[in-house]
């Protein structure tokens, strides 16, 4: 008998990368030639495979990528594998079994980064005394890999009929599904001095699923600050609500890691190609090339190419794909004329989503405005009369040939599913949910919410059951009216609010939409929350009634307010309003004088005026607050409250001034701070409610401008000065801890605090006409040290929860109050 001998298995481990940015490439194939054996890579680019064989050749390939064949030899049994992207031709592809080793110095690659650094400033045609061109952009949304998800998804299997209606991605090659549309065409006009730049859109169309939404402009300026367009010649890059340290940032040597990859043709110009790539993946920074063009002293450039890296802590973001062309005019000034982005989304187990943003740039030209009057409109931004009306041979014309319309699609992929009771009711819940009013019909004139206030509570109401709403743009764009009314079962009070308002400006979708100049009239009747200001939200909101302690220091108010307010386009507003009001004592808090005198009530009547100015201000329009959608812009307020003793039965002289300013500063890679500064003085006597009573939060949940420790009423003061410091520093130190990386956290650092005091003349102890602090409220002066508290936090948690602790640093021993806690919020960034 012959016994053949056993053939030794070598087990061959790997790891396939790409070999500009060292990402790894996922389900990458990878075979032994010349046998049936062969594997795929994972999500992290590794693979294993079984030889059986002393020599053998093992073929590894990628879409996307060139084929690389290997010699393997006997013992050989780890290996990195780079492989070259098939818009490379290098001279030389290698295999590398050790970690790469990158210097900057004698670096040809980080040489030419660095000239080019010292280059981006020149050619930028904003610097020219004038610059003017023609600009066309196009939005697209919606569902990405359709064919991957359309038999997985219930309202995919629903309405087979969707595949009817998707298209290919010219960038992707994926089927995609749009469900929404934008369309703009506009001129823009630049001037050097003094600094001035105008936009005149001349046309603007939408279709989509948000055609539902009352607040359409709104959308559309939130896609905008979050998907505009990337500008590396600056030394940081406004994305996706964050700061992208750019590859021409002066800073970009110490951040990214730069190769010279090829040189290729690029429309006619023999160009070097640049590839750059973070030194740490999970950072706020881009994979990609810059196209050079070859032996040019002004190194132009010709083509950038924009990616991210896959291990990024970027929330729900799995590929980018940007793509921007440049052409150089006849003075050398550089001109953008085409810039397209791809963004491919995924929320949790939901379909994927992609958004695409094209814009192309036309009819450059660097000569005085035939008509100077275009850099007298008010605001950056102007429509032009009958810009959302623009026929479709004014799109015919406007619209590059290159790219096609899909709006007829949308419009009737809509149209069939709305025939759907089912997706009918849905389409309404989610409209409902999101604009926080339900509307009373398909053009409704009235809405009630907002909805989260329908029910909530607190100590002195006990249950508090409140129905609102107010009127839509459908019944008037110049009269509006909202009101609600309240019932709290323990104190068995019925509250209400009644508002008139006229516009002077004709409103398009919501009656508090920019500008506001108007004039309204209001009478109320509710709970006064002393030392709890709502800043963001509703007082009586549903998802703040779970508070740490007692909620019981409130009394009632009487007002009648009558309001003039003007907002310009630069973000000036002045507001002036007369208000009297009547303040009644509850249960829980009495006005009772010295001489032992208890007081239900007393009045109050005068003036206020209020200046705010925010240049370049960004916010998203809710039917009754506004929510920065970048706090960039500094805001200035003044404002100051006058109300004469004795005017119309005012029992004391209120003279107050206050004053705030807030900022947003960025500091590259490291994250950002925003700091808010206060502060106020009263110039007369007053009574304890009208006192500078600091915010104390007494929810769970992190609110800003507040105090998470503090007790209601625990300080009054007549003169203060606050400050609110929070520092997100964006995962700067967790990115680079091992395994913590993964999680993608992100660190939050808080620091508030107060300084105030109170004079003798508004001291009630002191007073033989002030009302005296109630017996069970532990109001106390502050003494010559602050009240601080400092926070340490961790936000992005599971991309959605930020956690805070939260310790106070002075006034420990006061009894009762909180040392320290947990304080939790939802916050949802990219």
């Amino acid at each position: 008998m012959c016994h053949l001998p056993a053939v030794a298995q070598t087990q061959i481990a790997g790891y396939v990368r790409d070999s500009v940015t060292r990402e790894p490439i996922a389900r990458a194939s990878i075979s032994l030639q010349g046998t049936t054996q062969g594997v795929t890579s994972n999500d992290k680019g590794g693979f294993q495979i079984n030889s059986s064989t002393s020599v053998a050749v093992l073929r590894v390939s990628a879409v996307g990528y060139h084929t690389k064949d290997i010699f393997l030899r006997q013992g050989q049994s780890v290996l990195v594998v780079d492989l070259v992207q098939e818009s490379i031709e290098l001279k030389e592809v290698t295999v590398k079994r050790t970690k790469e080793k990158y210097s900057k110095k004698d670096n040809l690659a980080v040489a030419l980064a660095r000239r080019l650094m010292s280059l981006k400033h020149q050619g930028n045609p904003t610097d020219q005394p004038y610059y003017s061109h023609e600009r066309y952009v196009r939005m697209m949304y919606g569902f990405n890999d359709f064919d991957k998800v359309k038999d997985k998804n219930l309202l995919f299997r629903k309405f087979g009929f969707l595949a009817d209606y998707a298209d290919t991605s010219t960038v992707t090659g994926k089927r995609v599904l749009p469900v929404a549309i934008k369309e703009q065409f506009s001129q823009e006009y630049f001037r050097k001095e003094p600094k001035t730049h105008k936009e005149l859109i001349l046309g603007q169309k939408n279709v989509g699923l948000d055609e539902q939404l009352d607040t359409q402009s709104e959308v559309k300026k939130l896609m905008d600050d979050w998907f505009q367009e990337v500008d590396i010649f600056r030394n940081d890059v406004a994305f996706l609500t964050n700061r992208f340290v750019s590859p021409l940032s002066s800073i970009g040597t110490d951040f990214y890691k730069y190769y010279l990859t090829d040189t290729l043709v690029v429309d006619g110009d023999s160009c070097v190609e640049l590839s750059f790539t973070p030194f740490v993946s999970e950072t706020f920074g881009f994979l990609g090339r810059i196209y050079v063009v070859e032996n040019d002293s002004t190194l132009f450039i010709k083509k950038v190419k924009l990616n991210v890296p896959n291990r990024i802590n970027l929330n729900f973001v799995d590929r980018v794909y940007i793509e921007q062309d440049f052409a150089r005019a006849a003075n050398g000034t550089r001109l953008k004329v085409r810039d397209d982005m791809e963004i491919e989304f995924s929320l949790l187990n939901a379909p994927g989503l992609f958004a695409r943003r094209e814009s192309a740039y036309k009819s450059f030209s660097f000569e005085t405005p035939q008509d100077m009057a275009v850099f007298d409109l008010k605001g950056e931004s102007t429509l032009a009369a009958n810009a959302d009306h623009m026929p479709s041979e004014f799109w015919a014309d406007n619209r590059p040939s290159i790219m096609k319309t899909d709006e007829n699609s949308v419009r009737q992929m809509l149209a069939r599913l709305r025939q759907s009771k089912v997706f009918y009711w849905s389409e309404k819940a989610i409209v409902a949910l999101i604009k926080g009013y339900v509307g009373t019909s398909p053009k409704s004139k009235w809405d009630f919410g907002p909805l989260n206030t329908t029910l909530s509570g607190n100590t002195l109401e006990g249950l508090r059951l409140r129905l609102g709403g107010m009127s839509t743009v459908n019944l008037s764009r110049h009269w509006f009216t909202q009101g609600f009314v309240a019932y709290g079962t323990k104190d068995k009070k019925w509250k209400y609010r009644a508002q008139l308002e006229y516009s002077f400006n004709e409103k398009k979708e919501l009656d508090q939409e920019f500008p506001i100049h108007s004039i309204k009239l209001r009478h109320e009747y509710d709970v006064d929350k002393l030392g709890q200001h709502y800043l963001y939200t509703n007082s009586d909101n549903m998802f703040l009634a779970i508070k740490r302690q007692k909620d019981n220091k409130m009394i009632y108010k009487r007002s009648t307010l009558l309001e003039w307010k003007l907002e310009l386009l630069n973000h000036f507003s002045v507001s002036v309003g007369f208000e009297h009001m009547v303040r009644e004592s509850s249960r829980y808090l009495s006005f009772m004088l010295p001489d032992s005198t208890s007081l239900r009530r007393y009045s109050q009547a005068g003036f206020t005026v209020t200046l705010r100015y925010a240049p370049g201000e960004k916010f998203y329009q809710l039917r009754s607050f506004r929510i920065p959608i970048s706090m960039d812009a500094p805001i200035l307020t003044l404002s100051h409250t006058y109300m004469p003793k004795g005017f119309l039965g005012s029992r004391y002289e209120i003279n107050k001034t206050e004053i705030g300013l807030q900022k947003r500063f960025w500091f590259s890679a490291f994250g950002y701070t925003d700091i808010i500064i206060k502060g106020g003085k009263i110039w007369s006597k007053v009574a304890y409610p009208d006192l500078l009573l600091p915010n104390a939060n007494l929810s769970y949940t992190i609110q800003n401008e507040s105090y998470a420790l503090m007790d209601v009423m625990e300080f009054a003061n007549d003169q203060y000065l606050s400050w609110d410091v929070t520092y997100w520093a964006n995962g700067a130190l967790l990115n680079r801890i091992p395994l913590i990386k993964y999680l993608k956290l992100r660190e939050v650092f808080t620091f508030r605090g107060l300084w105030g005091s109170l004079s003798e003349r508004n001291d009630p102890t002191k007073s033989n006409d002030l009302f005296l602090f109630p017996a069970d409220v532990r109001c106390q002066k502050m003494g010559s040290k602050p009240y601080m508290e400092i926070g340490v936090g961790l936000d992005n948690i599971l991309t959605f929860l930020r956690l805070d602790y939260v310790w106070r640093l002075t006034y420990r021993n006061t009894p009762g109050v909180d040392r320290g806690g947990l304080r939790l919020a939802l916050h949802f960034t990219f």
